[in-house]
């Protein structure tokens, strides 16, 4: 392809030729057109001379197109842009929302501008403190213990009561311990202004007490509890190494004092009676056997005392039975 030298002001898209130009259109419009103008017209202005696009040219639809689209684009453009005075209300209108005032900042929670006031900051909601609770309510004065006797000793026994403990004075507690130093408690009581307290079996053993109200505390005295006494309840048949036949033997033993009820138990000579072969009950002072098979065995009868609340047993060992 041979280069040009193109002047810069001539139409290279649609010629090269310098020479005269005949018109693109003139042969497609001839004999299709009746025209006041003649043959050689010039297409466009056929067109609208004779109110042409009947034709199906698409070539002139999109050049017809392109320059009305122009022509409503131009127009809106002058109409649509907001006169100077518009334009510095719209400012205003803008400034005045982007710089609310404090008050409305603070509503929003956002923060103000730096140029502005501070704003005092508001004081959190103090809580109020709760309401105090009732404290219980106290003795005072002075406590002057009475019964027991320092030092006073007696026996356990179930039988007899609680023991009975007594002072002058107002008092809100009564503490019990183990330690003279009354540390660690065993035992505290709120007695609410009383005078007396009963205890309900305090276990054999030495044991210290001590009465306090909002003056103070007491003195510390001491008792003791002995260990309860045995019931004795003799067995008289069997007897160790004797015999006893396994159906209807009989054993037996003497009454005791403030016992409950009697228990007899067999089990394999040697052997824990935690769980024995034979057991028989009575309220009496004899039970008869049945159903132990021969052997031996060693045989224990218990009586459950009052006194101490348990089982108190004795064991007769190596009892042949036939």
């Amino acid at each position: 392809m041979n280069d040009t030298n193109l002047d810069p002001n001539s139409n290279a898209a649609f010629s090269q030729n310098t020479g005269a130009q005949s018109n693109p259109f003139t042969g497609e419009l001839k004999g299709e057109f009746s025209s006041d103008f003649g043959t050689n017209t010039n297409a466009v202005s056929q067109i609208f001379k004779s109110g042409g696009f009947a034709s199906e040219n698409k070539t002139k639809l999109i050049l017809g197109a392109v320059a009305v689209i122009a022509i409503l684009g131009a127009a809106y453009f002058f109409v649509a842009s907001p006169s100077e005075d518009e334009a510095t209300t719209a400012e205003e209108a803008m400034d005045e929302e982007e710089g609310m005032g404090e008050e409305g900042m603070a509503d929003m929670g956002e923060t103000a501008p730096t140029d502005a006031k501070p704003i005092e900051a508001a004081k959190p909601t103090e809580m109020a403190a709760p309401a105090a609770e009732t404290a219980p309510a106290t003795s005072t004065g002075a406590i002057a213990l009475t019964s027991p006797a320092n030092g006073a000793a007696q026996t356990y026994d179930e039988t007899e009561g609680p023991a009975e403990f007594q002072w002058e004075g107002p008092a809100d507690q009564i503490v019990f311990s183990r330690s003279q130093t009354m540390n660690p408690p065993v035992k505290v009581v709120t007695l609410n202004g009383a005078s007396t307290f009963s205890f309900e079996n305090p276990y054999p053993g030495t044991w210290y007490w001590q009465v306090k109200n909002a003056s103070g505390a007491s003195e510390v005295r001491s008792f003791k509890i002995a260990a309860p006494a045995r019931r004795s309840f003799p067995v008289t048949q069997p007897t160790s190494g004797g015999s006893i036949s396994g159906n209807g033997g009989v054993v037996s033993w003497q009454a005791g004092e403030k016992i409950a009820r009697y228990s007899v138990e067999f089990t394999p000579a040697g052997q824990s009676f935690a769980a024995p072969s034979h057991r028989f009950g009575s309220s009496g002072t004899s039970v008869a056997i049945q159903g132990v098979s021969p052997g031996s065995y060693d045989v224990r009868v218990g009586a459950f005392s009052e006194v101490a609340g348990r089982w108190e047993w004795q064991v007769i060992k190596n009892v042949t039975v036939q």
